[in-house]
């Protein structure tokens, strides 16, 4: 199962759209006028949008912001990102407790693809950012009806990093990122020499689970990957189809048997997670080489996909993994 799939209500964004304009146009008056003429007289530039052919108009220094899909992530931590309004959906996932609560604190504005325009409308926002998967296929013309939008789209997880700067650059907060960016890249280089032997002796392998009745053996450039391989940990590139990950049967966890360690996603104890467990409940899990020998570690935060939860991951995976091997 891919994260970044899903599908795109379009007859419901549509009438959610026109009712908000229909709101706007009727609630519109000199106070309004006053706050479009202050928003169209700000100074703007040109930003490189992933849903626009030409680059297009943003404020410099944008004071309200509404961030949906991974844009969360990127901006949630950053105190000088001026956000008024956040989306949920799969991204909570890529937050620290703190971060996530955090952002329930804040106005919602729809979950997924569910963005209720309305909502958006109703903060004001002067510019809107997105870091909706490209499989999405958003459609933001409606959006576009409420403030600029800039959209830094991932094709694959591992781009996350590429995405968390261009959505930090559009929110005009790129040197405050930057110091998230030094402290990751920082702790990387510490784990990188410190473990250097373990490392190199060490092939991994992380798991995922949905609970459809398969794994998935996740490559190079997946979700539970791209943290962990800054750290030094080695994975195999991709399938033999050039793909990230694998979704495969119960019938194929003898897979595993390739690789010396396997790590699994986990809650913030440490368990888990419950469709990890069924897997692992199966009789075949048991007998795997790995298992045998003791080398399945359960981590949380394993697939974060921003500087902050990558931050607790290479914690954790000093903690209960390399300090183990």
């Amino acid at each position: 199962m891919n994260r970044f799939r899903a599908l795109l209500p379009r007859w419901g964004i549509g009438l959610i759209a026109a009712f908000a304009l229909a709101l706007s146009a009727c609630t519109s008056g000199a106070a309004d006028g006053g706050r479009q003429a202050d928003a169209s007289s700000a100074p703007t530039r040109e930003f490189t949008s992933d849903h626009a052919e030409q680059p297009v108009e943003i404020p410099e220094d944008p004071q309200r912001i509404v961030a949906i899909g991974w844009a969360v992530t990127a901006l949630i931590s950053v105190d000088e990102a001026d956000l008024v309004g956040v989306s949920s959906g799969t991204q909570d996932t890529g937050m620290t407790p703190e971060e996530l609560e955090k952002a329930q604190g804040l106005p919602q504005v729809g979950r997924d693809l569910e963005i209720d325009v309305e909502k958006v409308a109703q903060l004001e926002p002067d510019l809107i950012v997105s870091g909706l998967a490209a499989a999405m296929e958003f459609d933001y013309s409606e959006l576009e009806q409420v403030a600029p939008v800039a959209v830094a789209a991932m094709n694959q997880p591992s781009e996350w990093k590429d995405m968390n700067e261009r959505i930090a650059d559009a929110a005009g907060v790129s040197d405050a990122h930057a110091r998230l960016i030094e402290e990751y890249d920082n702790r990387a280089a510490e784990l990188n020499e410190e473990y250097s032997d373990v490392l190199a002796d060490t092939m991994f392998v992380s798991i995922d689970a949905y609970g459809d009745g398969n794994w998935t053996l996740e490559h190079q450039g997946s979700h539970g990957t791209t943290v962990p391989a800054d750290a030094g940990m080695r994975f195999t590139p991709e399938s033999a189809d050039g793909a990230f990950s694998e979704s495969l049967p119960l019938e194929q966890l003898d897979r595993l048997n390739e690789y010396d360690a396997v790590l699994t996603r986990a809650d913030a104890e440490g368990n888990p997670t419950r469709p990890i467990q069924d897997v692992m409940d199966q009789g075949p899990w048991s007998e795997l080489e790995p298992v045998q020998n003791d080398r399945v570690y359960s981590v949380p935060q394993l697939g974060a996909m921003s500087y902050t939860t990558g931050l607790q991951l290479f914690d954790q995976l000093e903690e209960r993994v390399l300090q183990d091997l």
